[in-house]
């Protein structure tokens, strides 16, 4: 079997076996999926993917509602949900609409309503308890699949999938944890599975296609079902066409979309028994799904493949690997994926580190469709950085002649010290970026400082993109403290280590991590609740576990007033204002970086044609370096 194979679930033929998963992408207005979500769909099929699923979470019924969801329920969305089922098509590729309903794993403060669910057993990811499902609130809620199953039939869906995983009250249904009911929905898997199966009757009546179940293999949390349970789950469930595989629910989703904090759930032998115990074709998924992952999967038994946050890193993904090209790489951060959405930053919605294209696809052609520059020009882009490289590539492919100076040895700039660790997986990041520029002719020049006076009339424009500059402590201290990137280099430490976090992001957990590694003791003190608060929240419960397993101690709601020469360090509660003091051998102070403008500050002076970039416009994250530089090379 191979990935660009056809396949076919009951009647529906699809081009190929890779299968896009849904995500929560927030393009919804009203209820009502929006031009952006199109859009966002219509680019990975467009990108190769020969099934679509999605959009993710639309609802069956107005009893689980908020701001982030599609209501399938309303006849109003169908007109919006074609334009959807149009953007998929267009690309011959097939789309299956998800419907879910929330359950327990919501709140109800946006409709000032209580949140339904099988029994009184709240989701560690609410604070609302919920209202135990009456026999009349059952009814409701299945006559609602079937009507929001008959809306996506008439918005043109090829078929329907059940989610029964996480954010679903059909998984509630079949937990231990969530379900505790004693009349004919609960008690015995045959028993906590009726409910599924009367849903899955109510969509399979109301349409043509296939109706598929998309089902968590164990749910990760105490009290819930387990991997050992997924043979006699099946065996209690029928009536659905496909099997989709996944893990976990709303409670476990750092496991569940584990990145670069947590090792996610090994699903290959899941995903196998899984297969063996149905006869319908199975779609299964690795946590970080990539072309090179089909094989193994076949070889468990699925029959499709199913990408999700791959696809996020480079829409085009199937194509390239079909015609023998190298994508752009997940490098597992969550920082967009994830935490724009359910954190509500970066604008709310679904984006990616690595393309900024994604949750733009409305706004920004693909890459691959660009038009060639108007008036090619000789780009000098200093600095190697994410920002320098990104522009170069880009710039490059539309035709510029692009050379890059380097200051030192390697590409990469901050990624090199960034890529270790926890944060190995950004190493990926680097070597895709160079990759790009070498395979659209930029001339690289390694060990090639520049200073203003070597910046020539003959250029047509040049970017800075010299990054910036480490973080100082300045004489704000009298005694000695070794800084964070330092550490990260290799910088030694004694047995007692207070660290002091003024970064308040990942770098803060990654350095401790680094410290403890070393067999030294950790104090970290933070003016946060503790340290690295700012890391986003799929990330930062899985370092916070790390490091208290190796025994970091956590000083919260804290800051380092002073360091005296002799070492001894005085301590501020932010909230009391009462002090403390340490001795310890070592004091690590995680600072913020600034950005490295004075080349573009001189540079800006002399001549019009300069431009900056990434962190030496100011220091941000990943994103914005990739952002910043590609956004320049599009419209220069």
């Amino acid at each position: 079997m191979d990935l660009f194979d056809s396949g076919t679930v009951r009647s529906l033929s699809v081009p190929n076996r890779a299968v896009f998963r849904p995500v929560r992408t927030r393009f919804v207005d009203d209820g009502r999926p929006t031009e952006e979500l199109a859009a966002h769909l219509g680019a990975r099929a467009a990108g190769g993917a020969g099934l679509v699923v999605g959009p993710a979470e639309m609802l069956v019924h107005p009893s689980a509602s908020g701001p982030a969801f599609v209501d399938a329920y309303d006849d109003g969305t169908v007109s919006a949900l074609t334009s959807v089922v149009d953007a998929v098509h267009d690309h011959d590729a097939k789309i299956v609409g998800q419907l879910t309903h929330t359950g327990a794993e919501s709140r109800g403060d946006w409709e000032m309503q209580p949140q339904l669910a099988p029994s009184a057993s709240p989701s560690d990811a609410a604070y609302e308890m919920p209202k135990t499902m009456t026999r009349d609130d059952i009814d409701e809620v299945l006559s609602g699949f079937g009507d929001a199953a008959a809306n996506l039939d008439a918005a043109g869906f090829d078929g329907v999938e059940l989610a029964a995983g996480p954010f679903s009250v059909l998984r509630q249904f079949l937990s231990p944890r969530y379900n505790a009911r004693e009349d004919e929905y609960g008690g015995d898997w045959p028993a906590r599975a009726r409910f599924v199966n009367e849903a899955i009757d109510a969509v399979a009546g109301r349409i043509d296609g296939p109706v598929g179940l998309h089902l968590s293999l164990a749910e990760l949390e105490y009290g819930g079902y387990g991997f050992d349970d997924v043979p006699a789950i099946l065996d209690a469930l029928q009536g659905f066409d496909y099997l989709s595989c996944t893990v976990g629910s709303h409670a476990t989703y750092n496991q569940t979309h584990a990145g670069i904090s947590a090792e996610a759930p090994e699903l290959r032998d899941p995903i196998a028994t899984a297969a063996d115990a149905v006869d319908v074709p199975v779609i299964g998924r690795l946590p970080f799904t990539s072309v090179d992952d089909a094989d193994a999967l076949f070889d468990a038994g699925a029959e499709f493949v199913s990408f999700t946050r791959q696809l996020l890193a480079d829409a085009e993904t199937l194509a390239k690997a079909d015609a023998g090209d190298r994508p752009n790489r997940c490098i597992q951060c969550n920082q967009k994926c994830l935490e724009a959405v359910y954190g509500h930053a970066h604008g709310g919605h679904v984006e990616c580190v690595v393309n900024p294209r994604t949750g733009r696809e409305s706004e920004l052609p693909a890459l691959s469709a660009l038009d060639d520059a108007a008036l090619p020009q000789q780009v000098l882009v200093v600095g190697g950085g994410a920002a320098g490289l990104r522009f170069a590539a880009v710039a490059a492919e539309r035709g510029h002649d692009v050379t890059l100076r380097e200051a030192s040895d390697s590409l990469g700039g901050q990624l090199g010290l960034a890529a270790q660790g926890p944060l190995a997986p950004f190493a990926r990041a680097s070597e895709d970026l160079a990759a790009a520029a070498r395979d659209a002719g930029v001339t690289v020049e390694l060990e090639s400082p520049v200073n203003a006076a070597d910046v020539d009339p003959s250029w047509d424009a040049v970017v800075v993109a010299t990054g910036a500059t480490r973080p100082e402590t300045g004489d704000r201290f009298d005694g000695e403290v070794v800084n964070a990137f330092d550490v990260l280099e290799g910088a030694e430490v004694g047995e007692e280590v207070l660290l002091f976090d003024e970064n308040r992001w990942v770098v803060t957990a990654q350095t401790g991590l680094e410290i403890l590694g070393r067999g030294a003791s950790l104090e970290m003190v933070s003016s946060d609740h503790y340290p690295a608060f700012r890391t986003e929240q799929p990330n930062l419960p899985g370092f916070v576990a790390a490091l208290q397993a190796q025994g970091a101690a956590f000083t919260g709601n804290h800051t380092v007033d002073s360091v005296a020469e002799d070492g001894t360090v005085t301590l501020r509660n932010t909230l009391t204002g009462e002090g403390a003091s340490r001795e310890p051998d070592t004091v690590v102070v995680v600072g913020r970086r600034q950005a490295d403008e004075s080349l573009y500050l001189e540079l800006d002076e002399q001549r019009d044609d300069v431009y900056r970039v990434g962190d030496a416009v100011s220091p941000r994250k990943l994103d914005r370096a990739y952002y910043d530089g590609e956004l320049l090379a599009r419209r220069l």
